[in-house]
């Protein structure tokens, strides 16, 4: 990791790159990839990391949205003076002890944002999917530090033919300045 300087701080990770090769840092529940110019920084901060539905009965279908209108609020920031992109996918399936759900059972929605670039799937659920979906892409004057908020709720339909149970995953966001 030579030529850089990581920041791991409590929900966020900050990476501050010094030449033009991509960089990537990871956690357990958001990456940064990150092919800047000299100084630029990209910041990606969460305040809810996991889903957790409770127990669910089969043929039942629950949101989750304990903030009122969002479960999760990103907090997303860049110094780049380029385009960023904003990404979300779940670590593995919702699992409730040997028993998982697919992908497509479990969805998501931009609720809310205050930047001005473009939420890619605007007021409808979208389902997870085994590789990232892109959710945001930032619009002109979101590349210099100002940070942006977007807020997310997450709903679950549990297939009729699934065993009931409190199902959960983990959320991985990633920010990156390449599509």
């Amino acid at each position: 990791m030579s030529g850089g300087v990581v920041e791991w701080r409590s929900g966020t990770v900050r990476r501050l790159a010094t030449g033009p090769l991509c960089r990537f840092a990871t956690a357990v529940w958001c990456c940064l990839l990150v092919a800047t110019p000299a100084f630029a920084a990209l910041e990606l901060s969460t305040d809810h990391r996991s889903l957790f539905f409770g127990l669910m009965q089969p043929g039942e279908e629950k949101a989750l949205a304990q903030s009122g209108s969002f479960h999760t609020e990103v907090t997303c920031a860049s110094t780049g003076g380029v385009t960023w992109y904003l990404k979300i996918s779940l670590l593995q399936p919702l699992t409730s002890g040997a028993e998982s759900i697919p992908f497509e059972n479990v969805g998501w929605q931009v609720t809310r944002t205050d930047g001005n670039g473009t939420v890619v799937t605007p007021n409808q659920f979208q389902s997870f999917s085994a590789t990232p979906n892109l959710v945001y892409i930032s619009g002109p004057g979101e590349a210099d530090g100002r940070p942006v908020r977007i807020q997310f709720r997450y709903l679950l339909k549990l297939p009729e033919a699934q065993v009931s149970g409190a199902y959960q995953a983990n959320i991985r966001f990633t920010l990156t300045e390449v599509l």
